[in-house]
């Protein structure tokens, strides 16, 4: 799933759940005026409305998470979100790695590499996908996994 596809999905389901955002209409100031020239202002508002998310106002709000994290991990901080899971970086020390095809010796300076760590509800969520992978019919194929290892555990 790419971005656009994600944001067009939230904002399905926010309408799904009835999420709507309120919007506010200006108050009407009227001057009225008697016969012998007193004024009398008549202020009406009209009553808030709620409307629906549109696809941009979710674009917006997934695109400023995104930078918020984005510019987070760029100084060096770390994300966390309850039940999903925490992203962070971590420091892999300079070492010396041999290469395989020449056994020449080639030092690797240190650096910063992403990494993220699963909350529970994720890693719940991927244990719901194996039960549903197990109680298929054995007739239906599949789906192909990305090592050799979890084909093997998968027959």
């Amino acid at each position: 799933m790419n971005k656009k596809e994600f944001v067009r999905l939230v904002a399905s389901v926010m309408r799904d759940n009835g999420m709507r955002k309120p919007v506010s209409s200006p108050k009407h100031v009227f001057h009225i005026s008697d016969d012998e020239g007193n004024k009398k202002d008549f202020i009406i508002k009209q009553s808030d409305k709620d409307v629906s998310y549109t696809i941009e106002d979710v674009e917006a709000v997934v695109n400023t998470c995104l930078a918020v994290i984005e510019d987070t991990l760029k100084h060096g901080g770390s994300v966390s979100i309850q039940g999903f899971g925490s992203l962070g970086l971590n420091y892999w020390k300079p070492r010396t790695t041999r290469v395989v095809n020449t056994d020449n010796v080639v030092a690797v300076e240190g650096r910063h590499i992403p990494k993220f760590l699963v909350g529970n509800n994720l890693r719940l969520c991927a244990k719901l996908y194996d039960l549903s992978l197990k109680d298929k019919a054995p007739g239906e194929p599949l789906p192909i996994l990305d090592d050799e290892e979890d084909n093997e555990d998968a027959d």
